[in-house]
């Protein structure tokens, strides 16, 4: 992102948006490394790229598309018994090396489409700071790994309304770790979704297929919220504070700390079974979808954390809850019954109450002006 003047007046570029926005100055506290008491220094950055509400409902209708496919891609891949054909961490690595392909052709596009004097500006990260990644990546693998284990134990359906735990546990982390106190609303929203998970957790009633256990379910859902919500708040710092760079290129150092970190992670828990079956064992057409739709996925949310904020992949995420349940009663032959019902509507009521003021800024209305 380039820094240029026009009429007194301070502007950054973004190459990859193309358009522009007013420097305005924000403050930040961050730790300094060198420091042994860790001091806390003040640091200039650029406000976040205002895009075009074309580029804006773009990203989110691609996003919520992705969020719908991948779980139901997944589910789709699972044998009868719960198990899956290929190897979990595998898939891992391969959705990693399919995300960096694509990133490394769009960055290589990019710089060659920029001014020669800009294109610095596009990979200007020193090595140090790089290193920040490695913790997001070690979470993302935890949390897509747990996608695998969870959607072995229960339908698709059940694991995304299960998902929005996410949203307790960012609750959390946003209390403790960032200092942000929430709201008795907030709390009590919290709470409701707590409330709704558990409502959506199939009862003894319920018919139970073979292979699944909403007990074990609910355990890897919770895992994976945690890992995950702690994963996309870190990268979310890291992408705004190289807001100059091109997102492939933070794509592209993401990416490779997630590779390199799977790799060993495979060589340590199942260097036999590689050895003797390779990587590509149990590899079908139903393994490539699912590969397909987690690179996609991945690429998709990317962008969100990088132009847009956290209350669009909220939005993105309900949307995507609905629909993956309609298309799980066609396609998974799941029971949408009352109980279900009012556990999608009581996580929905529970995220609008958590999001409320947010929502309705993004919409542009006051509280007062709202219905509830």
């Amino acid at each position: 992102m380039k820094k240029v003047q026009h009429e007194d007046i301070s502007y950054f570029y973004d190459p990859i948006m193309k358009n522009r926005i007013k420097e305005e100055e924000i403050t930040i506290k961050v730790e300094t490394e060198d420091s042994e008491d860790k001091s806390k220094i003040d640091r200039i950055l650029p406000k976040k790229t205002e895009i075009s509400n074309f580029k804006y409902f773009l990203i989110l209708a691609i996003a919520i598309g992705m969020k719908t496919w991948q779980p139901i891609a997944v589910g789709m891949s699972k044998k009868p018994d719960g198990t899956y054909s290929y190897n979990k961490t595998t898939m891992v690595i391969l959705v990693e090396l399919s995300k960096l392909a694509f990133c490394i052709c769009a960055f290589t596009c990019q710089y060659f489409s920029t001014p020669s004097n800009d294109r610095i500006y596009l990979y200007n990260l020193p090595f140090r700071q790089s290193l920040h990644f490695i913790v997001p990546s070690i979470l993302y693998g935890i949390a897509n790994t747990m996608v695998y284990v969870g959607i072995s134990f229960i339908n698709p359906a059940l694991f995304h309304v299960f998902g929005n735990i996410r949203i307790m546990t960012a609750g959390v982390l946003y209390r403790f770790i960032m200092k942000r106190p929430q709201t008795d609303l907030q709390w009590l929203a919290l709470m409701m979704l707590t409330s709704g998970a558990i409502l959506s957790s199939p009862n003894g009633k319920t018919e139970v297929k073979q292979g699944e256990n909403g007990f074990y379910g609910l355990i890897a859902s919770v895992i994976m919220c945690v890992t995950s919500s702690s994963s996309s708040i870190y990268t979310e710092i890291n992408y705004k504070k190289t807001q100059q760079l091109s997102i492939f290129f933070q794509n592209i150092v993401l990416y490779v700390y997630g590779i390199i970190i799977n790799c060993l992670w495979l060589l340590y828990s199942d260097s036999d079974h590689l050895m003797n079956n390779g990587l590509f064992s149990g590899f079908d057409a139903s393994a490539v979808h699912v590969l397909i739709s987690q690179a996609a996925m991945g690429i998709s949310l990317s962008f969100i954390f990088k132009y847009l904020d956290n209350i669009v992949y909220v939005i993105a995420f309900t949307i995507s809850m609905f629909l993956s349940a309609i298309l799980s009663v066609f396609m998974f032959e799941f029971q949408f019954d009352i109980q279900f019902t009012c556990a999608l509507f009581i996580v929905t009521a529970a995220i609008y109450l958590y999001y409320r003021e947010k929502i309705l800024d993004k919409i542009g209305i006051t509280i007062k002006e709202a219905i509830w």
